[in-house]
């Protein structure tokens, strides 16, 4: 009553109906904060956030279209995303129907920038001093892949797009200070989601074509300057580490595959252990290729078990028992696709096996049913396990006990298998893994090409639903901006991340 004497009557109102039950008030509390969450939360997507969501679910701009109609208030127009996308995309240099490029310095200076948006409330807490001591270290390589071939023609006859050639880069440390701390550190550094194309070219892989890229890259990155954004000044470091096995012997003119590029071993001295050649310190700067090391050690357990019953390497096989190798490699595969659902050493469609990472993992994860169907020794199987892991880690690793538990492997291999040498990949890691992770500037495991192998995948799958196919030019064009915005790194870093299961191992008894 006090209250409508006082001209409050909506307050009045209010009061009298609260009366009218105990729990009248407990609504009307409810019921406010409620509209208070609602009036904090946004209306609307920013056009950075659509445009986060726009590359996590893959969407094509119809299917963007599709969604917003059901809340056209929540998500902005497609124009709005779209001039986020051109700012995801630094000056590209030239595309053709054959080429795709970006200079260095234009990518590293966007992929910079980029990042210290990302990390723009870390980078106001750094003194003077620290803003001009940045330093982005950064992996890079080069690999070949068979593409589809498409229908459109070439202005030049003898050109196809049957085989591509693409260089990238991967950023993996943001340092600052004298003392060279961390400020950001690539949560998944052999995951695609960084992995920053430089130049993608429809040619065969090659010794040649590989040794002209490496020097094409490499003159780009000696003349490379420093970054300057406002008071920021970043400095670039760049390791040439994603490379497999032919890169590296096109690099180091290694022309034979059964001989170390390293020490220059042939495949005759990979089990003599008393005998060691010096290593090339040159060539210990490619790391390890630890997306083929797996592979390479699977296939080298399944090329021993399938020559047990000759116990003879390849050349010195007779008629008869070339068929018993056949017969045994047979029986093993049908095991693997029966026990544990693998395809091992089938040919696939287009290329290559099935031999890949994910099968490599499988048989290693399960050890115990990979010896007993290949009959090879469980605890050398166990090894080389244990060995993948630790490399594929990501920390820093005991160089002094990892030798020493690799010279262990070796020994226990040539014990059991003799007869059939090393391959190159399982001699490099148990001979030369050590030294090569003590010359390594980061972990072994940060440097690993598997991102760049996964960008292989993406090519095929965006020149397929990504691009335009009216013209080759534009097919490139949107291959590469689709690659770029896919790896932008304040895109990225606004996505959610994946925690998966760590395993743990039981020792072996």
């Amino acid at each position: 009553m006090k209250l409508r004497d006082s001209g409050k009557t909506d307050a009045s109102k209010v009061v009298k109906d609260l009366t009218k039950s105990p729990r009248r008030a407990t609504k009307y509390v409810t019921a406010m904060k409620r509209s208070q969450n609602e009036q904090e939360q946004p209306s609307q997507l920013s056009p950075l956030q659509a445009l986060s969501m726009f590359i996590e679910a893959g969407l094509t701009k119809a299917q963007y279209e599709i969604i917003r109609n059901t809340n056209k208030r929540f998500f902005p127009c497609y124009s709005l995303v779209q001039k986020a996308k051109k700012e995801c995309y630094p000056e590209i240099h030239r595309v053709t129907e054959t080429c795709a490029e970006i200079q260095v310095q234009k990518l590293m200076d966007h992929t910079a920038r980029r990042l210290l948006m990302d990390l723009e409330e870390v980078v106001k807490s750094l003194n003077e001093d620290e803003k001009q001591s940045l330093t982005l270290i950064s992996k890079w390589g080069c690999d070949g892949s068979q593409q589809m071939q498409y229908k459109m023609k070439f202005e030049n006859e003898a050109d196809n797009d049957a085989n591509i050639f693409q260089s990238s880069m991967v950023p993996l440390q943001l340092l600052y200070g004298p003392e060279q701390r961390i400020l950001w550190q690539n949560p998944t550094p052999s995951s695609p989601r960084y992995c920053r194309p430089i130049r993608l070219r429809f040619v065969k892989e090659t010794t040649d074509i590989t040794n002209e890229e490496i020097d094409y890259i490499k003159s780009q990155i000696e003349s490379l300057s420093s970054t300057e954004i406002g008071d920021l000044k970043v400095k670039h470091k760049m390791l040439f580490t994603m490379v497999d096995g032919k890169v590296c012997n096109a690099a180091t003119h290694t022309k034979s595959t059964l001989r170390c590029y390293i020490c220059g071993a042939t495949s005759s001295e990979f089990n003599k252990l008393s005998k060691t050649k010096p290593s090339k310190q040159e060539n210990l700067s490619f790391g390890l290729s630890l997306l083929h090391a797996r592979i390479r050690f699977l296939e080298s357990i399944l090329h021993v078990a399938y020559k047990l019953p000759v116990k003879k390497w390849n050349v010195r096989l007779t008629a008869a028992e070339s068929e018993m190798v056949k017969e045994r490699k047979k029986e093993i595969q049908e095991q693997f696709r029966s026990q544990l659902g693998l395809l091992v050493d089938a040919p696939k469609a287009n290329f290559g096996n099935t031999n890949d990472g994910n099968t490599s993992r499988r048989f290693f994860e399960n050890y115990e049913i990979s010896a007993a169907i290949t009959g090879i020794d469980k605890d050398l199987i166990y090894r080389m396990k244990i060995i993948l892991d630790t490399l594929c880690c990501g920390l820093t690793i005991n160089t002094e006990a990892f030798e020493n538990y690799c010279q262990e492997t070796a020994e226990l291999y040539v014990a059991l298998y003799d007869f059939y040498p090393m391959s190159p990949t399982l001699h490099k890691i148990l001979r030369h893994g050590a030294e090569v992770i003590k010359n390594a500037i980061l972990p072994i495991g940060q440097l690993s090409e598997e991102a760049a192998e996964a960008r292989n995948k993406h090519i095929r799958s965006y020149r397929l639903n990504y691009s335009r196919k009216f013209s080759r030019v534009s097919c490139n064009q949107d291959v590469l901006n689709r690659l770029l915005l896919t790896s932008d790194p304040l895109i990225t870093g606004m996505r959610s991340s994946l925690h998966k299961k760590r395993c743990r191992y039981r020792p072996m008894s």
